[in-house]
C-alpha cells in the first residue's frame, strides 16, 4: 500500500542465522538462515538479537529512482529497528531487511505487520540498473 510516507512493507516471514556469512574479496556465501515460528500461528516472540525479515511485497523499483527501508516509529518505540541497504534502480523482488532486536525483555509481531517504509528517491541523470543475484527474489 502506497501512502505519503512511501510504500508500506509487511511482515511475510522472519528467519533466525544458523551459520556464518562470508564476504570476500573473491567469494560471498550467505549464512544459513532458520524460519522462525510463530506462535498461535501469526504472532512471532523475538528475543533480543539479529534476525532476517522477508517482507511481503513484491516491490519493482522504477528506473530512474532508488529506494531506502525506514523503520515504523512503532517498531523503534519497542526497542528494536530495521538495518538494509539500498534498493537499486531496476531491482524487483521480495526484499529483506535485518531485523536487530535491542529489548532485553525482547518483543512481539506477528505476521503481515506494517514494520517498515519504502521511500523512494528520484536519480538525476542516468541510472545503472541492478541487474545482481537477488533480482526476482520471492517466496
Amino acid at each position: 500500500m502506497l501512502d505519503t510516507s512511501g510504500l508500506k512493507l509487511h511482515v511475510h516471514k522472519i528467519y533466525k542465522f544458523r551459520s556464518a556469512g562470508r564476504l570476500l574479496t573473491y567469494e560471498r556465501s550467505l549464512p544459513e538462515y532458520e524460519e522462525i515460528s510463530t506462535e498461535n500461528g501469526d504472532v512471532y516472540r523475538l528475543d533480543k538479537g539479529t534476525y532476517i525479515i522477508r517482507y511481503k511485497e513484491y516491490v519493482k523499483v522504477p528506473i530512474n529512482a532508488i529506494a531506502l527501508t525506514i523503520p515504523r516509529s512503532s517498531l523503534l518505540r519497542m526497542g528494536a529497528t530495521i538495518h538494509t541497504a539500498v534498493w537499486d534502480a531496476g531491482y524487483e523482488g521480495q526484499g529483506i531487511g535485518l531485523l536487530v532486536v535491542f529489548n532485553e525483555h525482547g518483543i512481539y509481531i506477528s505476521k503481515g505487520a506494517h514494520v517498515a517504509q519504502l521511500v523512494f528517491f528520484k536519480v538525476l541523470g542516468k541510472s545503472i540498473l541492478y541487474n545482481g543475484v537477488y533480482k526476482g527474489e520471492r517466496e
